[in-house]
Formats: C-alpha cells, sequence, structure tokens
C-alpha cells in the first residue's frame, strides 16, 4: 500500500457501480482518490468506504460534458490531495437517439 502514498487518482462516474469498485481498489493500493461524479454528494458512500479503512479520497462534483468544472476539478483535487497521477475516465454521457 504505501507505494503509491503520494499518488492522486481521480475516477469519474465514482460514486456507485464500476467507477466506485475502481475508487476503492486505487484507495486499498495506496492511492489519494478524487472521487468525481455530477452530484458531489452522491459520492459520500464511496468516500465514506475509502475512509473507513484508512484511505484519503475527496468527493467532487463535475460535470465531465463541461471543460470549465472539469478544469475546476482537477484543480481543487490538486489543492487538497496534491496532483493527480491516474486518471480513470468512467462517467457515460447518454445521448439517447435512434441507432
Amino acid at each position: 500500500m504505501e507505494k503509491f502514498m503520494k499518488r492522486t487518482a481521480i475516477v469519474t462516474g465514482a460514486a456507485r457501480g464500476i467507477g466506485a469498485a475502481v475508487a476503492k481498489k486505487l484507495a486499498s493500493d495506496g492511492y489519494a482518490v478524487a472521487v468525481l461524479d455530477l452530484d458531489e454528494s452522491a459520492c459520500a458512500a464511496t468516500v465514506d468506504a475509502i475512509e473507513s479503512v484508512g484511505g484519503r479520497a475527496l468527493a467532487v462534483g463535475a460535470n465531465v460534458a463541461d471543460e470549465a468544472s472539469v478544469a475546476a476539478a482537477v484543480e481543487r483535487v490538486a489543492t487538497e490531495l496534491g496532483g493527480p497521477t491516474i486518471l480513470i475516465n468512467n462517467a457515460g454521457i447518454t445521448r439517447d437517439n435512434l441507432l
């Protein structure tokens, strides 16, 4: 775990499902993890799970379809957890349309 203690990962779409599982795995490997999702409050369960086993995590609300929102999120992560070294793009953007 100590191997990656000074590294930071950002996981988008990490409030639940695959994104939450990836965030928890990175945290168990020693990364500080920024848990990003459209609704910051939805990230609480993932952050709590990481912190309950001694990991570092930060809930961040961000719209990955909006460049300014992403820039603000990355700046916040860098300030609070350190510069990110890993980015996992897991957030899905649905554009319902006919096939």
